[in-house]
């Protein structure tokens, strides 16, 4: 049995998730902080009910009850420092930049993102009584055997959402921020983006041992891998492949180094038959343009892509006319995205016109 005195808060780490748990993968999607002052986790119960009935003689004939159940747990950080990065990550508040780029500030919004959330890991102490096994073998007085590991106290909430932000409150004392919000079922969370806990005895990191399952909003046990190191704002995530799975890999890659730039995702679209009228289609994340000319001139491609909700205005160029060459930048770029898919059903004319979408860079490789 393990059993360890949570004392003293090491580290945090904020993931960008969506509302189930997935890791976001991208140039700034997360973010590691020892700037916290407490982190307080309150489970949200559905209380018992007792049901009875009594009979026409007033005497109980019925009585059962159904236990309590917890519905999520209610998440509140007070932050001693304000990270431009973590609010933007928890409430999809606008950061604020200066003159040569660099974030100095945000700004608030009306919306309470819903769709979106942050994964929560934080490591403790354990208490210097838990910090020091007894050995069973000899194994410590040899080689990297040798070396002090110190044991932490490690807790996951996968889905932190509705994040709001409380009273503001400037004086004569050291002001803080507290951010708040609700949990969720992290089953998407999978194993995890990274290394948190020994896969075998030479305490080599690896990803979870066991996935969080549906239902599941919260997990704690002690590890002797050590915290991550803070990295003074968001940087970017890549994912283990394969991630789910029976054939999921065991230990995570290394993450890229903060500020590190990864490649934009260019996808090449091919009008072949040599259609002479009619008009194409392209499809991403389930969204389809209107119809585009056989003809069309980049620019018009450009602006029939940017229409798409899942796209947007400023996070595409095209270039090129045969094939068109589409570049996905803005708050697309640096990460590898799904494939376009293209519909050549409207062109008319040429021999058996057809239209094809392909990847020509993959987006979110670091070098």
């Amino acid at each position: 049995m393990a059993t360890f005195a949570v004392v003293k808060g090491k580290r945090l780490r904020a993931t960008l998730v969506d509302a189930c748990g997935m890791p976001l993968a991208g140039p700034r999607s997360r973010l590691v902080t020892s700037g916290f002052v407490t982190v307080k986790a309150s489970p949200v119960m559905r209380d018992a009910d007792n049901i009875e009935q009594v009979n026409a003689e007033g005497r109980v004939c019925v009585s059962d009850r159904t236990p309590p159940e917890r519905k999520w747990w209610s998440l509140s950080i007070e932050l001693c420092g304000v990270d431009t990065d973590f609010f933007h990550m928890l409430l999809d508040w606008e950061v604020v930049t200066s003159h040569d780029g660099k974030p100095i500030g945000f700004s608030d919004q009306k919306k309470v993102p819903a769709d979106t959330g942050v994964a929560i890991e934080l490591w403790s102490g354990v208490g210097s009584d838990d910090a020091c096994d007894v050995p069973a073998s000899d194994d410590l007085l040899v080689g990297a055997g040798g070396a002090l590991v110190l044991p932490y106290g490690y807790m996951v909430w996968p889905v932190m959402k509705e994040a709001q932000i409380g009273d503001l409150e400037i004086g004569a004392k050291a002001s803080t921020f507290t951010l708040s919000g609700i949990t969720a079922a992290g089953a998407r969370w999978g194993r995890g983006p990274y290394n948190v806990m020994p896969v075998d005895t030479n305490n080599t990191g690896g990803r979870l041992l066991q996935p969080i399952k549906a239902g599941q909003h919260f997990r704690s046990f002690r590890t002797t891998v050590a915290p991550p190191e803070p990295t003074g704002g968001a940087c970017p995530l890549v994912l283990p492949t394969p991630y789910y799975g029976e054939t999921a890999v065991e230990t995570a890659p290394p993450q890229p180094a903060c500020g590190a730039k990864a490649t934009n995702e260019k996808q090449t679209i091919t009008v072949a038959g040599t259609p002479t009228g009619g008009t194409l289609t392209l499809t991403y994340k389930g969204q389809t343009t209107a119809g585009i000319a056989f003809n069309a001139a980049s620019t018009a491609v450009k602006s029939a892509l940017e229409s798409l909700a899942t796209i947007g205005t400023g996070n595409v160029d095209v270039t090129g006319t045969g094939p068109y060459v589409v570049e996905f930048k803005g708050t697309l770029a640096g990460m590898d995205l799904p494939l376009m898919t293209a519909s050549g059903a409207g062109l008319t004319g040429g021999t058996s016109p057809t239209v094809t979408v392909a990847e020509m860079v993959k987006g979110g490789v670091y070098a």
